[in-house]
């Protein structure tokens, strides 16, 4: 799956393809915000059975999902807004087609 996270400014976009993925303020994470609110270990992207989910690290700020404060984890969906402090992020995602290995039964 590739994730694409849009954000209000064009140097907060970006693309992530691999999971899970760090969010916070600080380079080391897939991204960094530049406003002071999100935390250190602010949030977690992450592939559950297909599924994207967002686990909030216990940032002050809060994580929220479509204006709704996370409070262990929440399922994200394409075109929902992914806020960090002030930070907000438009979701977009394509599943990748999943291989078959085998052929139909006969």
């Amino acid at each position: 799956m590739l994730v694409e996270l849009f954000g209000t400014r064009p140097s907060e976009s970006v693309t992530a393809g691999r999971f899970p993925a760090l969010l916070n303020q600080d380079a080391g994470g897939m991204v960094r915000c530049d406003d002071s609110l999100p935390g250190d270990y602010h949030c977690l992207v992450s592939m559950v059975e297909g599924e994207l989910v967002v686990w909030d690290l216990g940032a002050p700020g809060g994580t929220f999902v479509n204006g709704t404060r996370v409070v262990t984890k929440a399922g994200v969906k394409p075109g929902d807004t992914l806020s960090l402090g002030g930070t907000k992020f438009q979701v977009n995602y394509t599943q990748r087609p999943r291989r078959c290995l085998f052929g139909p039964r006969s």
